[in-house]
């Protein structure tokens, strides 16, 4: 399998563009918790909402160091036999620290660049302190960033 490490700029590049990440906590027993979700890279940082409560938050409440995982599948490849069959994929991986937004005119004003984000274009009404005092907003501080590729063999 031919792969390739991106750059710090094509990963940050790759996760700019991708909307669904996967974000590992950890709970008080020690062990580890995957959630699906949406998200956006804005200025240097990864946000993403939620609910008020659950596991996930609490996780954070107890360790707020976190990985969060994007990857995409961009084709698959096959060949003769089973071995000779594979995916050429981009993904992401970043290590930082969560930290939830308390401010409310700032989770109003990520909440809707947010969904300026997810809109493409279409109009929708404005985002109100009272419909994000509703939500948890979640920013996440980038300590490190990698990520890899497989591609095929003449990209390389």
């Amino acid at each position: 399998m031919p792969q390739k490490q991106l750059s710090i700029d094509e990963a940050i590049d790759f996760i700019t563009h991708e909307r669904v990440g996967h974000l590992a906590t950890y709970d008080l027993g020690n062990f580890p918790y995957i959630t699906p979700l949406n998200y956006m890279y804005y200025q240097g940082k990864i946000y993403f909402h939620c609910g008020n409560e659950g596991r996930k938050l609490n996780n954070i409440k107890a360790n707020n160091q976190v990985c969060f995982e994007v990857s995409r599948i961009n084709k698959s490849v096959f060949g003769a036999v089973a071995c000779q069959c594979s995916t050429r994929y981009t993904s992401a991986l970043v290590f930082g620290v969560a930290s939830i937004i308390e401010d409310i005119a700032t989770k109003v004003d990520l909440l809707t660049i947010f969904t300026e984000c997810f809109a493409e274009g279409r109009p929708f009404p404005p985002i109100h302190a009272e419909a994000a005092s509703r939500v948890t907003v979640v920013e996440i501080t980038i300590a490190s960033i990698e990520g890899k590729c497989n591609v095929d063999p003449e990209k390389l």
